[in-house]
């Protein structure tokens, strides 16, 4: 985005961007006067940025305006490795909880973690659905390996051997299953990404001669094991969208109920097969980009299409127009803006005795962030 315009010239190009590639996602949103809120705050927040050294990370959920003002838009995995490479004093985590305490564990005390509101506003439902008595319980009867799925809490991350992303699960998978061998798999939700993730393993190692054991690997299958948005993200819609957009490929998150199913047909079904990609976000891009096909079903929150729109925009894309997170949508750029003004929503790593109190400070306990960095630290070697 450039910054040598004017408020009036850049609320314009807001409007008509936002409308040209959001318009259906967000109806009615993008009025002119919203624009222009829009881009008198967005020059607040770089004249803030500037001067604080910071640097602006989103996910790729968040509304379009997070897109033109953000350093770096991408997954969990992606948004990871970013900071973890980038000099500055201070980081703006925009997305949801989760992802903001585990970016502050990967950076430690080297840079200064900010996300824009508390973190019970900042939820997931994933994160809720994790019963940590179950692991330990597992952990104790079975002397396995678990393995966290990157949304989950600290704690959670602490008792894993590995954390992992909807982007590297199976290879996650892979490496346990070679590194531990015998030993028993504990997959955490989403159990819909586990099964898929699980089925996609088994079906690697088979291809390099391996045979697997399906029963060595568990995938968590609790009350609400799934995240709230994707698990309504049916067989039954997509097979419907299929038939209604013939010609069109399809973009499937692993969190979708659909995914395992899609999966299983593609063995039997090879016109399904040259047309499905269930993938991360971030592949979504790439996939996107080098397929043969002009128009895509996005399966996933609907957030992601707009920058599929802006990225590929020689292609038609098409949303699941309920896919809606209301914890992603949390995020805005006047809490952004609040942040940058009064340094709220710090993260740190510490025990609240060693540091000054702040009442607006999150504090993960260090021992936790520490055994939780082991976990995140692993995932991050394997390639």
């Amino acid at each position: 985005m450039q910054e040598n315009i004017s408020a009036n010239s850049l609320a314009k190009k807001f409007y008509d961007l936002f409308n040209r590639y959001a318009e259906d996602l967000y109806p009615g949103r993008y009025t002119h006067e919203k624009c222009k809120d829009l881009a008198n705050i967005y020059f607040e927040i770089k004249d803030l940025k500037q001067k604080k050294d910071s640097l602006i990370l989103s996910h790729n959920y968040l509304y379009p305006e997070f897109h033109e003002i953000s350093d770096n838009i991408g997954d969990s995995l992606g948004l990871s490795l970013f900071v973890k490479e980038k000099k500055c004093k201070r980081v703006d985590f925009q997305g949801v909880f989760f992802m903001g305490s585990t970016s502050k564990i990967i950076v430690g005390n080297e840079k200064r973690l900010f996300v824009p509101d508390k973190p019970e506003n900042l939820g997931c439902s994933l994160v809720d659905s994790i019963d940590t008595t179950y692991i330990k319980n597992w952990k104790e009867k079975y002397d396995g390996v678990v393995i966290s799925y990157v949304n989950s809490d600290i704690y959670t991350k602490s008792l894993s051997d590995y954390i992992c992303t909807s982007r590297n699960a199976d290879k996650v998978i892979i490496n346990a299953i070679k590194k531990f061998k015998g030993k028993k798999v504990l997959i955490l939700p989403d159990k819909n990404l586990g099964k898929v993730m699980k089925a996609r393993a088994i079906d690697s190692l088979k291809e390099e001669g391996t045979d697997v054991d399906p029963n060595i690997i568990e995938v968590y299958e609790q009350e609400k094991a799934y995240c709230h948005v994707h698990e309504k993200i049916s067989l039954d819609y997509i097979l419907s969208l299929i038939d209604k957009y013939k010609e069109s490929d399809l973009l499937i998150h692993p969190e979708c109920s659909c995914s395992f199913k899609l999966y299983e047909m593609t063995k039997k079904d090879k016109e399904l097969k040259k047309k499905l990609f269930i993938v991360s976000t971030e592949q979504m891009v790439s996939s996107a980009k080098s397929s043969s096909a002009k128009s895509f079903i996005v399966g996933t929150e609907k957030g992601m299409v707009y920058r599929l729109r802006k990225e590929v925009p020689e292609k038609e894309f098409l949303p699941i127009d309920f896919a809606q997170c209301e914890y992603m949508k949390e995020n805005t750029l006047e809490k952004l803006l609040e942040s940058l003004k009064s340094d709220r929503y710090e993260i740190f790593i510490s025990d609240t005795e060693e540091v000054e109190f702040r009442e607006d400070g999150i504090y993960l306990p260090r021992k936790v962030a520490e055994k939780a960095r082991v976990a995140i630290e692993r995932m991050l070697e394997i390639k």
